[in-house]
């Protein structure tokens, strides 16, 4: 007797032929039970189609590939007696009444979480040298359930359940949120809901099937998810390089009053000032010309230098020379190890856009740009990218955002304190969720997750494997031994196989793979994420407060714009609150704080550090001359539009005027000051020098200072941030349709 083998369609369908079953009419289906020729033939039927196309798909291709055959293994310690002797044949018979392995039940009550509980969001690797800034809730949390093995199910009731708050209990992290929060699940493609409703990923996949899921399975895709290939590149200059030079031209000044040749000493000076120039925006290296006239004219000053100050005049020369080649690293060429991160051409460690101060505040120092991107290619998409609509990342390739800040010196945080001031958070591959129109709608329309989908291929190809693994035992007995019921068991399987076949080619063909896609991590947790890289970058600096700048004193007075709510939305009024429009139309404060410092807000409660208002620095307060440009309402009608809606914030008022001082550096000399004052005129758009002025201010003048929402943390607490913190933020069910700002506008 010959009954159906299943490799015979295989082989069709790989080929992509019209299906020809071959049927053995000898074998006999009970009218209870589905027909191995009617399911055959549907099959053919229905599936044909589908072969030209799912054969050209990669994920089809490799669920058809042959599995490794498996050799029957008798054990020479046991035997199965068949009739009077012991033979292969018999342990065929044992292995088809022996349970299938995956009818196993469940093994209950085993957690695991004793293997993570003191070591959370590290995967359980543990706390290393060098800790990932952000680890995953759910893998603590899949470690923690009291199965091995389980219907989906009840794997999906318990994510569900991973949704509340359930803190870490112990060690350094005790208090602080393990929520498995579904932006997370979502990602990882394990499970996507709306609401508390199931609707995608790998466990309703497999729920749909009735299929059991394993820990292991749940582990492998965690450890795959995108989060944990996101990385940061820093682009940062050492304190404030226009500050270098002016400062050495005010030293050379200063170190030659009554020398001979102080023909050198201006053309010296005035080329410093121009090496300022350059400096003041960090955008490229100095010029070797500069450079070397510098020296040549430091060499002839020494010439004519008395003795006794040769000395000071070479430790000068010295310090130039430092803060040149300090400087100049930064113009190292950028290596980007894989060629899906290029950077662009010749690019190099100097900050991109230092020069756009009316996105970040000016007068700081370490100015900083921390580029957030996917390390190498974005799977399952034929260009390996994200989709930006066109616009593209500003900085790299698969850039998912970026972040600008600084930092200042604080006298009232205590002796050498600092304070770090975090000017800008935007994320361009995510911002096209929030906007109305055509942008928001393809972001939606594109956000395909590619992310863990082999995990389905590779499903359906085991499911395949052990259907196979039943069907060999028949094979091992031979046409002569198989009774009617094993003849009817045979139809089954392969009955089974066949359906699963054409389950497969549906599920796995669902078209060409996308170009791109607009599905890349942090879709809503991007400001969560932004706020741990700066808090642990504070840290290992050992500073101790952080502010959010509002954008009462940022865009809303250098780029006013009364139609905009955005920014208030994001970085809040001076308070850090939010504002919305009533139902007439006008601008209110919010109830709720902006998004921004509510992330810092949170953080710093589970931290156990401060959230308040408190001074930020303007400029250096241990500088006392300070480059000021004014700003006015009688300059701007928008200006004044936002100051009247409470939306733009002022430093003083004269008659109906209102004004505000925009510190842009600080000197620690008059003349130190004006050659700063020249290198902005010179680097600036606006060059109208009545709206600049030159201020003294004492360390102990409140003018050096504004308070806006700080979080404090002391020494105990900056080391809790050298630890992963949790990846992305709570913010409600299925994310494609949480409108994070509903309220507000």
């Amino acid at each position: 007797m010959s009954f159906i083998k299943p490799d015979s369609y295989i082989t069709q369908l790989q080929q992509g032929k019209s299906l020809k079953p071959k049927v053995d009419t000898t074998v006999v289906a009970d009218d209870n039970d589905p027909s191995a020729v009617g399911g055959l033939l549907a099959l053919g039927a229905s599936i044909v189609g589908a072969t030209a196309i799912g054969r050209r798909i990669p994920a089809v291709r490799n669920y058809f590939k042959p599995q490794v055959k498996k050799t029957l293994q008798f054990s020479p310690n046991k035997t199965t007696v068949l009739g009077d002797s012991t033979t292969a044949t018999g342990q065929a018979s044992e292995l088809i009444t022996s349970p299938s392995k995956a009818l196993v039940p469940a093994v209950v009550n085993k957690s695991k979480y004793s293997q993570v509980r003191d070591i959370p969001f590290t995967q359980g690797q543990g706390y290393k040298k060098q800790n990932p800034i952000v680890g995953s809730a759910a893998y603590d949390w899949t470690m923690e359930a009291p199965f091995e093995k389980a219907p989906a199910k009840d794997w999906i009731k318990w994510f569900q359940r991973g949704n509340s708050e359930h803190p870490v209990p112990t060690g350094p992290l005790a208090g602080v949120s393990r929520r498995v929060i579904p932006e997370e699940l979502d990602e990882i493609n394990l499970l996507k809901l709306d609401g508390n409703k199931p609707v995608g990923g790998y466990l309703k996949f497999a729920e749909d099937r009735n299929m059991p899921v394993d820990r292991e399975t749940i582990l492998k895709m965690i450890t795959r998810a995108p989060i944990n290939n996101v990385n940061v590149l820093r682009l940062r200059t050492r304190g404030a390089p226009e500050n270098f030079f002016t400062e050495i031209a005010d030293e050379l000044r200063t170190a030659t009053v009554g020398f001979p040749g102080n023909t050198a000493v201006e053309k010296a000076t005035r080329t410093l000032t121009r090496l300022a120039s350059t400096t003041y925006n960090s955008s490229r290296s100095l010029g070797r010309d500069s450079i070397q006239d510098v020296q040549k004219q430091f060499l002839e000053i020494g010439k004519n230098a008395p003795e006794a100050q040769q000395g000071p005049l070479r430790e000068l020369f010295k310090k130039f020379n430092q803060k040149v080649g300090d400087y100049d690293k930064l113009g190292k060429k950028l290596e980007m190890a894989d060629e899906a991160n290029r950077f662009q051409k010749d690019a190099n460690y100097f900050p991109k856009y230092k020069s756009q101060g009316t996105y970040a505040m000016r007068g700081g120092e370490n100015y900083t740009e921390d580029v957030v991107y996917f390390k190498g290619r974005v799977p399952n998409t034929k260009s390996g990218q994200f989709d930006y609509g066109g616009a593209g990342p500003h900085y790299i390739k698969n850039e998912i955002g970026f972040i600008r800040y600084d930092d200042l010196p604080n006298p009232k945080l205590g002796a050498n304190a600092r304070h770090v001031r975090v000017s800008e958070l935007q994320t361009d591959l995510h911002s096209p969720q929030f906007d109305r129109g055509g942008t928001r709608t393809n972001y939606f329309k594109n956000k395909v997750n590619t992310f863990n989908t082999n995990i389905q291929e590779d499903v359906l190809r085991k499911e395949r494997a052990e259907l196979f693994e039943q069907l060999e035992p028949f094979t091992e007995i031979g046409r002569g031994a198989l009774t009617r019921e094993q003849q009817q068991q045979v139809a089954k399987l392969t009955y089974q196989i066949n359906q699963l076949d054409k389950q497969a080619v549906t599920s796995l063909s669902k078209g060409e793979l996308p170009y791109g896609t607009t599905a890349g991590p942090l879709s809503r947790s991007f400001p969560d994420f932004a706020m741990k890289n700066i808090l642990r970058d504070m840290a290992e600096r050992n500073i101790n407060a952080l502010s959010i700048v509002p954008s009462s004193m940022n865009k809303a007075i250098k780029m006013p714009n009364v139609r905009q709510m955005g920014d208030e939305l994001n970085y809040g009024l001076m308070n850090g609150k939010a504002i919305r429009r009533t139902a007439d139309g006008k601008v209110k404060e919010s109830s709720d704080l902006a998004t921004n410092p509510k992330v810092l807000k949170r953080i710093a409660k589970q931290y156990g550090a401060k959230f308040e208002m408190f001074d930020m620095p303007k400029s250096n307060p241990l500088k006392e001359f300070k480059v000021i440009r004014k700003y006015s309402t009688k300059d701007n009608s928008d200006y004044a539009q936002m100051v009247k809606e409470g939306r733009a914030t002022y430093t003083r008022k004269t008659g109906d005027e209102y004004i505000f001082d925009d510190h842009l550096g600080a000197a620690r000399t008059e003349r130190e000051a004006e050659d700063l004052l020249e290198v902005i005129l010179d680097a600036g758009n606006d060059t109208t020098r009545s709206n600049y002025t030159i201020t003294r201010m004492i360390p102990s003048n409140p003018d050096n200072y504004i308070k806006v929402p700080t979080l404090i943390a002391d020494n105990e607490v900056l080391k809790k941030f050298l630890l992963p913190m949790k990846a992305y933020m709570k913010t409600g069910g299925l994310v494609d349709k949480v409108n994070i700002f509903k309220s507000l506008i």
